[in-house]
């Protein structure tokens, strides 16, 4: 350090940096930026998808989404990447319960050498995963890159009535249960009055809450096909396994089967260790709920709301129940289950 005597006071000055030092400052930032680069930028982010509403909380998906799904994605001539196994967590609909039991069938079932093959990304990006396990549990709509997908729809009535429930009794939604209207009509209201119109849809964004209107349709489909042997034979194409939420351990059992190619004793129908090791615990994923839509007693007009903002998913329900008993079929005589 260089020192000088100016007017009696002690001033210490400052070397001049040399060329050398601003080249290591220049190569720090520019690795500092490829590395947020990596971190932050999610690719996927430009196929169609949005990133998280600021007002989500942990494991609270995107409340929010382009409601256009993949036609960007299935368009563009982005390089092709491998995606595996890819596990589409339509929201409210048990998809938490799902990891948690394939996660724990597969530590039944992997030996001490073997890694874990099961991650759970959320809303994470998809590339940064590819290589570092074989089935993705996503909170992202459908991905034309997934060699195989999997999901889960629920009964439509239960469906919305789990979403309102989130919004006003959950503590992942705590902060924000006072945007919501100070009932079930209301809000049913206020989706009815937005199906046929955006403005009316942008106004209810002030509930910080989900879009309730064929809410997992949008998250399957580019558009729901009305002929239903041509829309089977899309989500034949679409996914390995389909599966209504009313029969959820078969459903697991069924998608491990699929995944891994093993049967675990749990999932063998004469097993008495099904019903103890599989059965759904609804203190696993209740998010803090106080009602649950499956027990809910709903008057006929909000019936009658809920099946306007639900044309479509009652569709997708009642297709993927048909299509379901195929694949459970076809997977029992494989296996022999």
């Amino acid at each position: 350090m260089h020192s000088m005597i100016v007017s009696g006071t002690s001033r210490t000055t400052t070397p001049t940096p040399t060329r050398r030092d601003r080249a290591v400052k220049v190569v720090f930032v520019i690795g500092f930026l490829a590395l947020f680069i990596n971190l932050a930028w999610d690719p996927d982010d430009f196929r169609g998808y949005h990133s998280p509403s600021p007002t989500t909380l942990s494991r609270n998906p995107p409340l929010y989404e382009n409601r256009q799904l993949s036609n960007q994605e299935n368009n563009n001539n982005t390089k092709p990447f491998r995606l595996g196994n890819f596990y589409l967590h339509i929201s409210k609909t048990g998809g938490w319960n799902v990891y948690q039991k394939m996660f724990a069938l597969e530590e039944s079932q992997r030996q001490e050498e073997e890694e874990s093959r099961i991650c759970e990304i959320a809303q994470g990006s998809l590339k940064r995963r590819k290589l570092s396990c074989d089935f993705v549990f996503s909170e992202r709509r459908y991905s034309k890159y997934a060699n195989r997908a999997y999901a889960v729809v629920r009964n439509p009535r239960d469906h919305v009535l789990s979403q309102y429930f989130h919004c006003t009794e959950s503590r992942d939604h705590r902060y924000n249960a006072h945007f919501m209207p100070s009932s079930l009509d209301e809000w049913l209201e206020a989706w009815t009055l937005a199906l046929d119109n955006e403005t009316k849809a942008e106004e209810n964004k002030q509930f910080h809450c989900y879009d309730p209107r064929n809410y997992q349709t949008s998250w399957v489909y580019n558009e729901l096909k009305e002929d239903e042997s041509e829309d089977l034979e899309t989500l034949k194409h679409r996914f390995a396994v389909i599966a209504p939420f009313d029969r959820m351990d078969t459903a697991i059992c069924t998608i491990y089967i699929q995944f891994s190619g093993r049967v675990p004793a749990e999932c063998i129908c004469s097993s008495k260790e099904t019903e103890r090791k599989l059965i759904h615990d609804k203190h696993d994923a209740t998010h803090g709920v106080k009602h649950h839509g499956s027990s809910y007693n709903t008057t006929s007009e909000q019936d009658a709301l809920i099946e306007k903002l639900t044309t479509d998913d009652a569709l997708l329900y009642n297709r993927t129940v048909e299509l379901f008993k195929g694949t459970l079929k076809k997977t029992e005589e494989e296996y022999g289950v």
